[in-house]
């Protein structure tokens, strides 16, 4: 019997529950599906992978924008790094890396506590090879920049500044996060390597000497140095030598001057440079005997071990025959002030020529003073023969000195031509008498063929000047007057008296036999 489809399941005593086949609410109802879990991860595994520091734990979290955030950011803080030379300031930035990793590795912590912690130790170990990796790598990255270095260094000590100049730009370029005191230490590199260059690149040796000078200021402790001593020893030997080979043998000798602070090597050379400068000088009219002596006494006294030494005393002799040549001329003037420059040397070497001069200076310097009274130059005359007196005050021809001293005064006091007279104290055979008629001292000098000089003391029974006319008759007697008798030779003398208030009488009178024997000094008043 089949089933009745409308029957009740529980029979027929259950109530009947009608049923809509057709219901009218189309929303269907589907029931909240309950929240999944979180997926099980290790703390530990996001921690270290954070710790890379570049977020590979927010990768691991399935964090993606924060992973790729913290990578941005990364890139960021190393290109800012590069930008602003953080080598300058290392544990500026070794600090902001540090605060940049404990940012990570608490938010990486932060999120991973909320996942149910996992059994499974293969994140954390995959997190401890990452830093492993991360760490050997930035110690290879050292490594390399500090092996840059090195080579850099060594370069320069070459003096190979193109190579070394390479490495340290690599130092400072992409190891610059290294953070090293390398870095400094190649920027240091990078400039003495361009001052070295710059030093030499310039054609004019005073500037290139300049330069490799004011490179020892500033880079004291450079491995340069010695390249530096050796470009200074080639600029210098480059410069005097073709300052010798011009003629400008004195600028050259003040370049081989330096160039033996730095190799002393050069001492023959320098020697031979002073002695072509003492030739070139005694060869030369007039003779610059000071410069020249001063020249071979420096061989002397400093190459005395060089071969140029052997021949000073030859050049001395030499030098001093041409600096007195105006003596053989006649012309002892010129030869004085060199003499006296001869006489006065000191130094063994040029004891020779000090002596001869020692012997012919007091001569040069009287026939020079002679001459200019011949010569009409009574002024000049007078300032030479004081000189040769207080010079050689105990020299025999003093009295020759003083009379022609005497003469030239008076030529300055009369204007006259007064020729040069016998020494002091020379009489002649015809005697004058002087006498005084005024009461006044009277200063006498008298030159002619001899030449004196007296004073007639005051006449203290006369007047002190007499009445225009009236002076004659005074003169007719010498008796009771101041009296000075002098011998004079023939010939026209000049008289310069210079009464003590009355000025000068300049007068002319011949000398010759049979002539006047007294003469009377008068002073009229001016009508």
């Amino acid at each position: 019997m089949a089933a009745n489809p409308w029957a009740r399941p529980g029979g027929p005593e259950q109530p009947a529950e009608w049923v809509d086949p057709t219901p009218t609410d189309p929303i269907l109802r589907i029931p909240p599906t309950p929240p999944t879990p979180p997926e099980p991860k290790s703390t530990a595994a996001a921690v270290l992978l954070n710790l890379t520091g570049v977020g590979a734990g927010y990768f691991y979290l399935r964090r993606r924008w924060q992973a790729w955030t913290a990578t941005v950011l990364t890139v960021a803080l190393v290109v800012v790094a590069f930008i602003t030379n953080a080598a300058a300031n290392p544990w500026l930035w070794r600090i902001l890396a540090a605060v940049w990793l404990v940012i990570l590795v608490l938010d990486a912590r932060r999120i991973a506590v909320k996942h149910p912690p996992i059994a499974n130790r293969r994140p954390v170990v995959i997190g401890a090879i990452a830093v492993v990796a991360v760490v050997g790598a930035y110690i290879g990255y050292g490594v390399l920049g500090r092996g840059t270095y090195d080579d850099g260094l060594a370069a320069q000590g070459r003096g190979d500044c193109a190579v070394a100049t390479d490495q340290f730009k690599a130092v400072t370029g992409p190891y610059e996060l290294t953070l090293s005191s390398d870095i400094s230490a190649a920027n240091r590199g990078l400039v003495e390597c361009a001052d070295f260059t710059h030093a030499a690149d310039s054609d004019d040796e005073a500037t290139v000497v300049q330069r490799y000078g004011q490179f020892r200021v500033d880079h004291p402790d450079s491995p340069l140095r010695p390249f530096v001593r050796d470009k200074l020893v080639e600029t210098y030997t480059t410069w005097a030598r073709g300052l010798r080979d011009e003629g400008k043998l004195a600028d050259s000798i003040k370049v081989y001057r330096d160039l033996l602070s730095e190799d002393e090597s050069f001492a023959p050379e320098v020697a031979d440079a002073y002695m072509r400068l003492a030739k070139k000088l005694t060869s030369e009219t007039p003779v610059s005997a000071s410069a020249a002596a001063t020249a071979l006494e420096a061989i002397a006294d400093e190459f005395g071990d060089t071969p140029t030494a052997k021949e000073v005393p030859a050049a001395f002799d030499a030098l001093y025959a041409a600096a007195i040549a105006p003596i053989a001329a006649g012309q002892p003037c010129k030869a004085v002030d060199v003499l006296a420059f001869f006489a006065g040397l000191t130094n063994k070497v040029a004891a020779k020529v000090a002596g001869e001069a020692k012997n012919q200076y007091p001569r040069a310097m009287l026939d020079c003073g002679l001459n200019e009274l011949r010569d009409g130059q009574a002024a000049i005359a007078v300032g030479t023969l004081d000189r040769f007196i207080k010079t050689f005050p105990d020299h025999g021809d003093l009295p020759q000195a003083k009379s022609a001293q005497i003469a030239a005064k008076v030529a300055i006091g009369t204007g006259a031509r007064v020729p040069v007279p016998a020494p002091l104290g020379t009489g002649g055979p015809i005697t004058i008498t002087f006498y005084n008629v005024v009461n006044s001292s009277i200063d006498i000098k008298l030159a002619g063929s001899t030449a004196h000089e007296f004073t007639l003391p005051a006449c203290t029974t006369c007047p002190e000047v007499y009445a225009p006319g009236a002076g004659a008759a005074a003169c007719d007697s010498p008796i009771g007057k101041p009296l000075f008798a002098v011998g004079l030779g023939e010939g026209a003398h000049h008289l310069l008296a210079d009464f003590e208030r009355s000025g000068d009488l300049v007068k002319q009178f011949d000398a010759s036999g049979g002539g006047f024997d007294m003469y009377c000094l008068y002073s009229e008043r001016n009508s």
